[in-house]
């Protein structure tokens, strides 16, 4: 992989610092080093560098999918879920769609790559 997944470690490391409930920092890393993976592999480049605050933000919302459909209930995903919501977010084609990882985790495309694949 060529995106420097050892220097997005050390920024996470401090965003997670702050967290109070949710993954451990080794399976929220499990979750972004098989995105920026699938990233590479899908769109042929590294995965663009994420601010801190973003990386901070995406940590908090990782564990849970707000189900607006539902109610507003929340479901929790574990980390070997989003295995199969990457996969299916890589397939999907969007109008006007760089595949960020700030996309994925933007408005309702995780949740629905959850009810495509796990629900």
């Amino acid at each position: 992989m060529e995106f420097d997944f050892d220097r997005f470690t050390n920024i996470a490391v401090k965003a997670y610092s702050e967290q109070e409930e949710g993954y451990t920092i080794e399976e929220a890393l499990e979750v972004f080093r098989y995105y920026f993976e699938k990233y590479e592999e899908c769109i042929g480049k590294p995965h663009p560098p994420i601010r801190a605050e973003r990386i901070k933000r995406i940590l908090g919302e990782m564990p849970w999918i707000f189900l607006e459909d539902r109610g507003g209930d929340c479901e929790e995903v574990s980390p070997e879920g989003y295995r199969a919501m990457i996969d299916q977010h890589f397939k999907t084609e969007y109008r006007d769609c760089n595949y960020n990882i700030n996309h994925f985790f933007s408005g309702r495309i995780r949740e629905n790559r959850y009810f495509e694949t796990l629900f």
